[in-house]
């Protein structure tokens, strides 16, 4: 849908509400209701089959009798009198329709099927259809609020920070922009979504990413059922410099089972969502305190300066804490210069260090000015990137002349300033909040969250000022893969790797042990054997595969076991033949891999390998076309990438070999259109210079051409 299309359903000045009851506060009533309240002042419309009039309105019998082109047709009827309603509209030239009612796909084949005649219908006739099961909108440009609940109007928040929101669930939704009017965020649209028959998130951002007057999107999403076009949208905020913070609920298995009994949804695999959407700089959370928290940071400093944070508090026991804390977010301290050493040493009390976190000690308890010296100090310091004050509040009043103190210090430079106070939710003057958000800093009822939320803020700023992202990958071949689909046999997958610059292991494949051990003499002991057949995937289960083997004698008995062990775990089943290869050095264990996400497309995985692969599953996901610079990041990221940077007197790693295979790895991946999986577990990574190589391999494909035997 247009942006156009999708402006006329959120700023409608004619509105029809169909299914209208004579009883009060029944949906229908409850729309015209808000709609009176919020003084709406476009035309209302009425369909009710009870009453020839409402309130004072006319109403008709029929949707037959409404007017051609009302901008906003919503629909009280039951679920079973939808699609008849939604077909007679469609010959009234109507330009939205907003949908209540549940019972569609989120309840299984009967109303999924309801639901995608609603969706035939409405994209026939060009009609941005919102719903099934949503809660409506609220538009706070214009006034206008749609909803079946007896909603009284939002209160307004005297400020212009404002975000918009954007949510699958529409109980979530009127949370949300109740957690934000409490931290003094007002908001110019709350947009529901429901099942998304027509309208989906992605048909919402291009209206909400040119709306000047909102300076953050937030989002609540179950799944995001068109990635492609949310990654464009994603890249069109990021261009604008307009964040998008994002929560996405259906992590676990359990997650994606509710989002589907909820909504209809089915919900891709998070790990690889998180690696797409990140790539546009999407700031994903965890929690929906996160979620408002950095709203509330990125809607006061939309484009915050990288660099590490500066903390002050006048608790020792905190600046430990802040320690361990910003080391497990993942959130840098900035390193002092030597002018901000020396203005702290001239406020702090000697028996405290200007170090950072900076301890002002109870010192400050009695010399509030420590708190305006100590800010101003950090806020002037070109490393440090943002501030937080953590401090005691010691009572409402003690509290507010705390934070005064601290907001006194702010330099107007950009550079975001939070106020946290520690002790829970104890009570805090009723000024204090609207007090510092006109002064631009942000409150937290913890220390948690703030650093949580400048964590988030300093990760969006990091990606916000770095080259807008350049798809990598290398001009490599397609793989060739049988016509009948399913899995490479090793060795050709190998020849697919080889054929893309990925090292592999010298070997061939031997029919009879002669055939084997003149392989063996050509490429020198030690060798390994390998089963091979398609059917065979799992070699190493099957005894198929024999490690170390020395020498020519060692050969034929290694032959014999083989076969014998393949014939006893599966029998009758007929070998391509045996894979002699060299015998890979021992080196750090990586893995590679990448397939073809049914919701995000081609994805790239890299990790540690071997047995670590499933015992950690310390791995991160990129897209298949990441460049080298983002490949390089995601393995430094790694819970277990010392091990490639040397460790317990081992030498670095190749981690330029180890970028390059996965690079290559992903390349293939794009360029062989049928080919779903490949994994490479282990990838050898040797010392700095010494390479990598392939020691497994595992291709699987789809609908594949020919290979030659």
């Amino acid at each position: 849908m247009s942006r156009a299309q999708v402006a006329r359903l959120l700023r409608p000045r004619s509105v029809a509400v169909v299914g209208v009851s004579e009883q009060p506060l029944t949906p229908g009533r409850n729309v015209i209701a808000t709609l009176d309240r919020m003084n709406y002042p476009g035309a209302i419309h009425i369909v009710s089959r009870s009453a020839s009039s409402i309130d004072g309105r006319p109403a008709v019998a029929q949707v037959g009798e409404l007017p051609q082109g009302i901008d906003l047709v919503v629909l009280t009827v039951r679920s079973t009198a939808v699609v008849e309603t939604v077909e007679a509209l469609a010959k009234k030239d109507v330009g939205g329709i907003m949908c209540f009612a549940s019972g569609f796909a989120e309840l299984g084949s009967e109303g999924a099927a309801a639901q995608r005649r609603l969706t035939e219908i409405a994209r026939a006739h060009d009609i941005a259809l919102a719903g099934p099961n949503c809660l409506g909108y609220t538009n706070l440009v214009d006034n206008i609020q749609i909803t079946f609940m007896n909603a009284r109007p939002p209160s307004p928040v005297e400020t212009d920070l404002r975000i918009d929101i954007l949510a699958q669930s529409g109980g979530m939704g009127g949370v949300l922009r109740l957690a934000a009017a409490s931290e003094c965020l007002g908001f110019c649209y709350a947009i529901t979504t429901g099942n998304e028959a027509v309208l989906g998130l992605e048909d919402y951002l291009p209206f909400l990413i040119e709306n000047d007057r909102s300076r953050v999107i937030v989002m609540l999403a179950e799944t995001i059922r068109r990635p492609a076009e949310f990654l464009r949208q994603a890249a069109a905020a990021r261009a604008r410099g307009k964040p998008i913070v994002l929560l996405h609920l259906s992590r676990s298995q359990g997650g994606r089972e509710s989002a589907k009994t909820h909504t209809g949804a089915l919900a891709g695999d998070y790990a690889v969502m998180e690696a797409f959407v990140r790539s546009q700089n999407v700031v994903l959370v965890d929690t929906f305190d996160e979620l408002i928290d950095t709203a509330a940071v990125l809607a006061h400093y939309p484009e915050p300066p990288p660099g590490g944070a500066g903390i002050i508090t006048d608790s020792g026991a905190f600046k430990g804490f802040a320690l361990d804390r910003c080391d497990a977010i993942g959130l840098p301290l900035a390193s002092l210069n030597a002018s901000t050493v020396a203005a702290l040493e001239a406020t702090l009390p000697e028996f405290s260090t200007a170090s950072n976190p900076v301890d002002l000690t109870a010192q400050a308890a009695f010399d509030r000015g420590m708190y305006t010296r100590s800010v101003n100090a950090l806020m002037k310091d070109p490393g440090v990137g943002c501030v937080l004050a953590s401090i005691i509040s010691g009572g409402p009043e003690a509290g507010l002349e705390r934070a005064c103190s601290v907001v006194d210090g702010k330099v107007d430079n950009g550079k975001p300033l939070l106020c946290a106070f520690m002790g829970g939710d104890q009570p805090i003057a009723p000024e204090l909040k609207p007090m510092l958000a006109r002064r631009g800093v942000p409150f937290f009822r913890s220390p948690e969250r703030a650093l949580a939320a400048l964590a988030r803020a300093n990760i969006y700023a990091r990606a916000a000022g770095a080259p807008r992202r350049k798809a990598g990958g290398k001009a490599v071949p397609s793989a060739r893969l049988p016509r009948r689909g399913g899995a490479l046999t090793e060795l050709k997958g190998k020849r697919a790797l080889r054929a893309a610059g990925v090292p592999v292991p010298q070997g061939a494949l031997a029919k009879t042990l002669e055939q084997a051990r003149k392989t063996a003499a050509r490429i020198g002991y030690p060798v390994v054997l390998k089963a091979q057949a398609v059917e065979l995937t799992h070699k190493t289960e099957a005894g198929g595969v024999i490690l170390g083997i020395a020498n020519a004698k060692a050969l034929g008995k290694a032959w014999r076991e083989l076969q014998a062990n393949v014939k006893r775990s599966r029998p009758g089943l007929a070998l391509d033949g045996v894979l002699v290869e060299s015998m890979a050095k021992p080196g750090i264990e990586a893995v590679i891999g990448a397939r073809r996400d049914p919701c995000w497309g081609p994805t790239l995985m890299v990790g540690l390998g071997g047995i670590w692969t499933e015992a950690l599953k310390d791995v991160r996901f990129l897209p298949a076309d990441a460049s080298i610079a983002e490949i390089a990041h995601e393995i430094r990221t790694l819970r277990g990438a010392r091990v490639f940077e040397g460790f317990r007197g081992k030498p670095p790693c190749d981690l330029p070999a180890f970028v390059d295979a996965a690079s290559r790895i992903g390349a293939l991946m794009l360029a062989t259109p049928d080919l779903d999986e490949i994994d490479v577990n282990p990838l050898i990574v040797y010392a700095a210079g010494e390479g990598v190589i392939a020691v497994d391999a595992l291709l699987v494909g789809r609908t594949f051409v020919s290979v030659p035997a």
